[in-house]
C-alpha cells in the first residue's frame, strides 16, 4: 500500500541536503534519541510547525534572528598594512602564544573591534567544545536523575533544585555554543548607519 506524503517518503517526495557544524549535529542527534525518535520525523515535525505559522512571538522573533544573518562568502579583500619592528614582534609573539597565524590575529582583532564579540582561536574554540561536550555529559546525568527520583518517588533531593542545575548548564552551553559560532563564522558585519 502507498504510504501518504503526510507520513514520508513517495513518488512524489524531495530529500532535502542541510550542511550542519558538528557540534549543532551532535546537539541534534542528542536531542532526537533522548526523544527516541528519528532526526527526519522531528525535522518534518518542525517544519510543519513553522508552515502553521502558529509559533509564539518570541519563537517567531528567534527564528527571525538566526535566518536573517549571513556567511560573508565574498571573495576576501587584500588591506596592507604596516607595523613598526616593535609591533610586529610583539604581533608574532600573540599569534605564536595563542596558536594562531599572525593574519589571523589580526583578523580576530579587527572582529572583535567591530562586532564586540570575542574571537577565538582554534585551541580556544576546541577547549570550549570540549567544556560544552563536558556540561551535556552532566546534564544528561542530572536529567537520568530526576527521571528516576520521580519513577521511585524518593524525593529526598529536591528535584526542583536538579533542575535548576540542569537549566543553568543549559544555559551556559547555549552561551559557549553563540561565542563559538560568532567566533568560527564570519557573519556579514552589519553597517550601523543603515
Amino acid at each position: 500500500m502507498p504510504r501518504t506524503a503526510e507520513i514520508g517518503a513517495t513518488r512524489d517526495s524531495y530529500v532535502y541536503r542541510l550542511r550542519l557544524p558538528a557540534q549543532l549535529k551532535e546537539q541534534w542527534d542528542e536531542h532526537c534519541a533522548k526523544q527516541d525518535k528519528s532526526p527526519s520525523v522531528v525535522m518534518r515535525a518542525l517544519m510543519r510547525y513553522i508552515i502553521q505559522d502558529d509559533m509564539p512571538p518570541e519563537v517567531r522573533r528567534w527564528i527571525a534572528e538566526e535566518t536573517e544573518r549571513v556567511t560573508d562568502t565574498g571573495p576576501k579583500e587584500r588591506l596592507r598594512v604596516s607595523f613598526t619592528p616593535s609591533e610586529h614582534a610583539a604581533l608574532l609573539k600573540l599569534a605564536e602564544a595563542e596558536a594562531c597565524s599572525p593574519q589571523r590575529w589580526v583578523v580576530n582583532c579587527v572582529r572583535a573591534s567591530l562586532t564586540n564579540k570575542p574571537q577565538f582561536t582554534m585551541e580556544t574554540a576546541k577547549a570550549l567544545w570540549e567544556s560544552s561536550a563536558q556540561l551535556r555529559a552532566i546534564g544528561r546525568n542530572l536529567n537520568q536523575i530526576t527521571k528516576r527520583l520521580h519513577e521511585t518517588g524518593e524525593l529526598n533531593i529536591r528535584v526542583e533544585r536538579i533542575e535548576q542545575l540542569s537549566a543553568i548548564i543549559d544555559g551556559h552551553r547555549e552561551k559557549v555554543a553563540d561565542l563559538l559560532n560568532a567566533s568560527l563564522t564570519r557573519w556579514v558585519i552589519a553597517d550601523e548607519n543603515d
